[in-house]
């Protein structure tokens, strides 16, 4: 196997299972993938595996243009078709994360856009730039894909309705980070809205946020 491949295969199922523990998904739902570097394929997670029963060798690879699996004799997740869009829409993103927290879901329930506020922000920038939310569709369908990929053209995050979060990043590990900061706000701006009504960071703070991200490499 292509040493490349592989790393992305062990770093994939080590996030998986971290994002399980954290508590951000559940059962079998979500899924997580890879572009692997300089190619048109990526490493996803197949269908039905629970995040914290991954290994390196479940995931399977599919080519990003067709959608066709390269590598595998698993089902490719079921939500292939937006992971596979957004790595055309965003060149440089490395790694996609579909996580069902909590409190995120929540708010994609009821249309509740998350304020950028707080200043624990500070641990995923690029989230200072906002997380809207997605039109509906059903799950696995192009229209899915169609209205997250249109949610996220300058937004590295946005909430589904009814169905949690999708993050990306240059790294995997960048997704994720993302998703984490996404249901912190989420869960911030839940319980900001049982008292008054959340506020932004001051909007030069924000912009401050922003140009620290791409200071730092990462997908903004």
């Amino acid at each position: 196997m292509d040493p490349v491949e592989k790393d992305l295969r062990e770093r994939l199922a080590k996030v998986g299972r971290q994002i399980f523990a954290e508590g951000l998904t559940h059962g079998a739902s979500g899924n997580i993938s890879a572009r692997v570097p300089g190619t048109n394929k990526c490493v996803i997670k197949p269908s039905g595996y629970s995040f914290a029963d991954l290994e390196p060798h479940h995931f399977i690879v599919v080519d990003i243009d067709t959608r066709k699996v390269l590598e595998g004799k698993e089902k490719p997740s079921i939500e292939t078709p937006f992971h596979t869009k957004l790595y055309k829409h965003w060149p440089e993103a490395g790694g996609v994360v579909h996580v069902h927290p909590h409190y995120s879901t929540i708010l994609s329930i009821i249309g509740e856009e998350i304020i950028p506020m707080g200043i624990e922000i500070t641990e995923a920038p690029a989230l200072a730039k906002g997380i809207p939310v997605a039109k509906f569709a059903p799950p696995g369908t192009d229209e899915l894909a169609d209205n997250l990929v249109e949610a996220m053209r300058e937004h590295v995050a946005a909430l589904m309705p009814h169905h949690g979060i999708t993050t990306i990043g240059k790294t995997i590990e960048e997704a994720a980070t993302n998703s984490r900061m996404v249901e912190f706000l989420a869960k911030l701006h839940y319980e900001v809205m049982l008292v008054g009504k959340p506020h932004p960071l001051r909007e030069d703070i924000l912009k401050g946020l922003v140009e620290r991200a791409k200071q730092k490499g990462l997908l903004v």
